[in-house]
C-alpha cells in the first residue's frame, strides 16, 4: 500500500516522521506516539493555511468577511477531525452484547459475578462490569471481612484489586488465613500462637496460592490517583473482576468547595459511578455509618444510618447495608439497658440473633430492592456462611 502524505497535509513524509521522532523522548507507548504524531500534523496544517490566508491578504483577492469565514470553517473542521467518533450504532452494540452472551454460555456461568452466598444472590443478583456498589456497615461488623471473602470468590475466576488506607496488605493476608483455619487471631496479637497453629497458617497460604487476589496499600486516596491504580492493574493483568475501595470515607473527591464527610462522600460516590462504567470494572466501596446508629435505642439499620443517605443511594448501582444485632446488643444496648425486664428482653434478642447478620438491599438497578437476608457468621475465622451450610452449635460463642 503507497501513502501519498500531500493528501493528509503532509509535505514529506520522511521530515515529518524525522521531527515526530525527535520530540519522542523515552520509551512511549502506542498512544503517546500516535499523540503526538497528531500533534505534529495538526501544526503543519495550521502553518500552511495561516501562510495561505496572509498571502491572500497581501494580495488583496479576498474580502476580510471572506477570509474570516474561510478560517472559521477551516478551524471547525480540524476539530471536528480531532473529535472520537460519537456515538455507536445499534447494530455494533447488539454486536457486542451477543458477544457477552456468547462467553457467558461458553463458560456456563451468568455475566458478572456471585456472591458466594446464595440468599445475598437472592436479593442483590450479580455484580456485572461498570457496576458501582456500596456496602455499608457500623465498625466492627464485618464489613471488610465480608468484602474480603467476595473479592477471594470472584479472584477464583477473574483478577481483583482491593485499594485500603486502613489495612497492609500482611494485615488482610493473616485475617484470610485466619478465616481459612479457625486459628484464634488474640494467640497470633499476644504472641502465644502454637508451632501447630503456624502449620496451619502455612498450610492455608499455600492453598492461597495462584489466588487473583491483590492488595495495594496506599496513603493516597484521590480519586485521581484510585483511577490510575485501576488503569495500571488492568493493563498488567489484562481485565479487572472487581476493585474493592476500603473505605470511600477516607476518598478525596477532588472536588473545590466539597469539604465535609457528608459532602465527600456523596461526591466520590458519583465519580466511582462514572468511572466504573468509563473502564468497564465493577468497583465496590466499603462505607461506615454515622453515631445515630449506636444511639437508637433498637437493633434497626437504615440507609439514613450512612454518610450521604439517600444521596449515596442515588448514585449507586446496588447498595447494601450490613450488621450484627447480637454485637449491638452486647457492646451498646445491654450495658445502658434501665432494668431488669429490659436486660431480660435484651437477652432474648441476643439469643435469636446469635452468629448471625442481618444484610439488606436497599438498592439494586436490575430488580426490586428491599429484600432482607439473615446469613451465619463464624467469629473465629471471621467470615460468613449460608445458615444451611453448618450447624450452629459448634459456633464460637463470646461471653455475654
Amino acid at each position: 500500500m503507497k501513502i501519498d502524505p500531500s493528501a493528509f497535509g503532509i509535505p514529506g513524509l520522511p521530515a515529518f516522521l524525522t521531527v515526530c521522532m525527535q520530540k519522542a523522548k523515552g520509551d512511549l507507548s502506542q498512544d503517546e506516539l500516535a499523540e503526538i504524531l497528531c500533534a505534529q500534523a495538526t501544526r503543519l496544517r495550521l502553518s500552511e493555511f495561516a501562510s495561505k490566508l496572509m498571502k491572500d491578504l497581501n494580495d488583496g483577492r479576498k474580502s476580510g468577511e471572506e477570509l474570516a469565514l474561510e478560517g472559521s470553517a477551516f478551524l471547525a473542521n480540524m476539530a471536528a477531525a480531532q473529535r472520537p467518533m460519537v456515538g455507536i450504532s445499534i447494530h455494533e452494540a447488539g454486536q457486542r452484547a451477543i458477544k457477552d452472551q456468547d462467553q457467558t454460555l461458553r463458560n456456563g456461568t451468568g455475566r458478572g459475578h456471585d456472591w458466594g452466598i446464595r440468599a445475598l444472590d437472592d436479593i442483590m443478583g450479580r455484580i456485572v462490569p461498570g457496576d458501582f456498589g456500596l456496602m455499608i456497615g457500623p465498625s466492627g461488623h464485618g464489613k471488610s471481612a465480608k468484602a474480603r471473602g467476595l473479592a477471594n470468590h470472584i479472584a477464583l475466576r477473574d483478577p481483583v484489586l482491593t485499594i485500603s488506607d486502613e489495612e497492609m496488605p500482611e494485615d488482610i493476608a493473616i485475617k484470610d488465613m485466619i478465616a481459612r483455619t479457625g486459628v484464634d487471631s488474640r494467640n497470633i496479637e499476644d504472641g502465644t500462637l502454637r508451632p501447630d497453629d503456624l502449620e496451619k497458617l502455612c498450610a492455608a497460604n499455600m492453598k492461597q496460592h495462584g489466588l487473583q487476589s491483590y492488595f495495594e496499600y496506599t496513603d493516597d486516596m484521590r480519586i485521581s490517583n484510585i483511577e490510575a491504580l485501576i488503569l495500571a492493574f488492568k493493563h498488567k493483568h489484562g481485565r479487572c473482576g472487581a476493585v474493592f475501595i476500603d473505605t470511600i470515607d477516607g476518598v478525596e473527591p477532588e472536588e473545590r468547595g466539597v469539604t465535609g464527610i457528608t459532602e465527600k462522600v456523596i461526591v466520590s460516590c458519583r465519580k466511582f459511578d462514572k468511572l466504573a462504567t468509563k473502564h468497564g470494572v465493577a468497583i465496590i466501596a466499603l462505607g461506615q455509618v454515622k453515631t445515630i446508629y449506636n444511639d437508637r435505642p433498637d437493633i434497626s439499620l437504615r440507609l439514613s444510618d450512612s454518610y450521604g443517605g439517600q444521596g449515596v443511594r442515588n448514585k449507586a448501582s446496588w447498595v447494601l447495608l450490613m450488621h450484627r444485632p447480637q454485637k449491638k446488643i452486647q457492646d451498646v444496648l445491654f450495658k445502658n439497658a434501665s432494668g431488669d425486664n429490659e436486660r431480660a428482653k435484651l437477652k432474648s434478642q441476643y439469643e435469636e440473633w446469635k452468629d448471625k447478620a442481618q444484610f439488606i438491599c436497599a438498592k439494586r438497578r436490575r430488580g426490586r430492592d428491599g429484600g432482607v437476608a439473615v446469613i451465619g457468621w463464624d467469629g473465629p475465622r471471621t467470615s460468613f456462611f449460608d445458615l444451611d451450610d453448618m450447624d450452629q452449635g459448634n459456633l464460637y460463642d463470646a461471653a455475654f
